[in-house]
């Protein structure tokens, strides 16, 4: 599905790895690192040297637009005249998607965040607005989805409960989960295989 070969980005050298269809895979290792680099490359934000190939096509000429992946940091990027579901539903539009309506509800209703369809992103909270990307991100069905901590502002109460939601969401629209994080509960909760970067550098 993703095969990453001699990656060299900023402090990344030599990274070569591989992820199977519809596995979890955990990126970690201390702060500077690399491990956010890595997933900036693989989605096209930053240049690099090496190969990313995507369910065997070679993706390094493509712009971030057209790359079959999807990016999820702290920071959100959601379109604040637009309500939440019809941040979704462009979303839908960009992806050449039918316009379901109910496949919008069941994923907002899963990310516990269905009653609030009809609000625009600043009158939600931050962990609410944070679902709501995470919902938008999905809503496309991309062969990978790259999150870069993204429960990391939420109560524990409620990663927990979206990383039961995530599970389900990986079985249902068979998703390839490349995870970022410095949390081992999140880690052991949403991962099959850990790659440990140290320097830069894939430790053996």
């Amino acid at each position: 599905m993703l095969k990453v070969t001699d990656l060299y980005c900023g402090i990344l050298e030599q990274v070569s790895f591989s992820m199977e269809y519809g596995t979890s895979t955990a990126v970690c290792g201390p702060s500077g690192s690399g491990k956010t680099t890595l997933l900036n490359a693989i989605v096209g934000n930053l240049d690099y040297q090496g190969s990313i190939a995507i369910a065997g096509q070679c993706i390094d000429a493509l712009p971030i637009w057209q790359r079959p992946c999807r990016y999820l940091n702290q920071r959100l990027y959601l379109f604040p005249f637009l309500s939440i579901e019809n941040n979704l539903r462009i979303a839908q539009y960009a992806a050449k998607q039918p316009q379901e309506a109910e496949k919008r509800r069941a994923l907002l209703q899963l990310l516990e965040i269905d009653h609030l369809a009809k609000r625009y992103p600043a009158q939600i909270s931050g962990g609410e607005q944070q679902r709501a990307a995470l919902a938008r991100a999905l809503i496309s069905e991309p062969r990978i989805l790259l999150l870069d901590e993204p429960f990391s502002s939420l109560d524990w109460p409620v990663r927990q409960r979206l990383w039961q939601a995530m599970k389900e969401i990986q079985q249902r629209f068979s998703v390839t989960l490349l995870l970022v994080s410095h949390e081992p509960k999140e880690v052991a909760a949403l991962a099959q295989r850990q790659l440990i970067l140290s320097k830069g550098r894939l430790l053996p």
